[in-house]
């Protein structure tokens, strides 16, 4: 079915004039960004996770390999590590070994990838909707501060936020023409995601089974299409798992062993009840005091003695799993919070003042969460109206995977207002095709509203 659309989105601009609009709209974009980092960088330092992204890329570009980076930083301890996965350190290995070592220097790289999302996104809706559709997307994306705030900090969330879009639009690529090298590049792209985010373990193979399914005929074709998408994914992840399998005695390693430290932490007392509901938590006294005994049975750190880092991590796993079972019927409420956490509807002003640690301006962090649910609204708008007037083809829908995948994994691990990253920018082109679809629902209802002259 030929989606129907607002004439002005309809339009389609010769490819030189709209490569030259949305990269204006691109520059706008990194503006915003540059400018933001420019007024948080004093105030957000680099710490936690963004610390240890920048140590990891700083050893890898060093040649030490991947290595646990606070142990190496304070006793010179070279322990191989998989706690983080090895996409967004490899990016600022390369970066660092071409003379962008520093961290506000990665930081402003980081806001030109989330630049270049402002474009990929553009080409999302210009594909779906047209032009009037594509920029809009791209604009909303530009100056979306759910997005920018996010692009500034030292953190895997602009990478995640650009391998979403790039996913998104490489599956419309295969829609529009299946071929081989296509389904090919939809899993290789699918398997680097895996390597910034685990929404992707879920987001890219659910893509290639519905593209699949929706572009073949009879299930010979359909499962040979998907064995080709789901084979480039794993030949990607291959050589990572190897590498693993040598650093931990033979241990299966996969994607990371971050699993371990969140089973644990997100499953716990102070986890499931208190102000710290549908959290990580840790015991761990950052301040170098005794732990603290209200977060006790939470994530008790790495601690090697016992093994080497897979082994510990299984062991971290099996003790969050065994309380969860414990615990089941807490689950749905817990549940419940992770995802209210993430979204915007539980703790709001907690999450919104956690965002600092994490290298995000609190005040733009909430409104940046606003934001996002003003854009869902608008474009789960679009969605009823589309699907009850029947002007959009199916493959609109593919915008609603990467939501999908968030919402899964959030509430099977905890929430945070950043794991949203890989499904905004599919949120934001919904909402510029709701925009379009609302405004003619409006004008074809005017129309049938509007009185006919009789006739003479």
């Amino acid at each position: 079915m030929t989606a129907q659309v607002h004439p002005a989105a309809r339009r389609i601009l010769p490819p030189a004039r709209t490569a030259v609009l949305l990269g204006l709209l691109v520059l706008v974009g990194f503006v915003i960004r540059i400018d933001a980092l420019r007024n948080s960088a004093p105030e957000v330092p680099v710490l936690g996770d963004a610390r240890a992204y920048h140590l990891l890329a700083e050893n890898l570009a060093e040649g030490r390999g991947y290595i646990r980076p606070y142990e190496f930083a304070a006793g010179g301890e070279q322990i191989k590590t998989a706690e983080y996965p090895p996409g967004l350190p490899v990016l600022l290995a390369v970066a660092t070994k071409a003379g962008a070592g520093s961290e506000t220097s990665q930081r402003v790289l980081l806001c030109g990838v989330g630049a270049l999302t402002v474009g990929l996104v553009g080409l999302i809706g210009r594909r779906l909707g047209g032009d009037g559709v594509g920029y809009l997307a791209a604009l909303v994306a530009a100056v979306h501060p759910g997005l920018w705030n996010a692009d500034v900090s030292l953190m895997a969330e602009p990478l995640a936020s650009f391998t979403g879009a790039a996913l998104v639009l490489v599956a419309l690529a295969v829609v529009n023409r299946p071929q081989t090298w296509r389904w090919l590049v939809l899993g290789a792209v699918a398997g680097l995601g895996c390597f910034v985010r685990s929404e992707f373990l879920l987001m890219g193979p659910a893509l290639l089974a519905i593209v699949a399914w929706k572009t073949a005929d009879g299930w010979r074709p359909r499962l040979g299409h998907l064995a080709l998408g789901l084979g480039a994914l794993v030949v990607v992840l291959v050589p990572w798992t190897v590498r693993n399998l040598a650093a931990f005695d033979g241990e299966l390693v996969p994607l990371s062993n971050n699993s371990g430290s969140v089973a644990q932490g997100a499953n716990c007392d102070a986890a499931y009840s208190g102000q710290f509901k549908g959290l990580w938590v840790t015991n761990v006294a950052l301040d170098g005091n005794d732990a603290d005994a209200a977060r006790a049975g939470c994530f008790t750190g790495f601690d090697l003695s016992r093994g080497n880092e897979a082994q510990v991590a299984a062991e971290l796993r099996a003790d969050g799993l065994s309380y969860l079972k414990g615990h089941t019927g807490q689950l749905p409420g817990v549940m419940a919070v992770r995802l209210g956490r993430t979204f915007g509807l539980s703790q709001f002003t907690q999450q919104r003042n956690f965002a600092a640690a994490e290298g995000r301006n609190p005040l733009w962090d909430g409104r940046g969460t606003r934001g996002f649910q003003l854009l869902a609204v608008v474009g789960i708008a679009g969605l009823v109206i589309s699907s009850v007037r029947r002007t959009r083809s199916w493959d609109r829908w593919l915008l609603v995977v990467p939501p999908a995948a968030v919402v899964v994994i959030v509430a099977l691990t905890y929430g945070n207002p950043r794991f949203r990253a890989a499904a905004e920018p599919a949120i934001v082109v919904l909402a510029a095709l709701g925009t379009f679809d609302i405004i003619e629902a409006l004008r074809a209802t005017s129309a049938r509203r509007r009185p006919t002259s009789p006739a003479t």
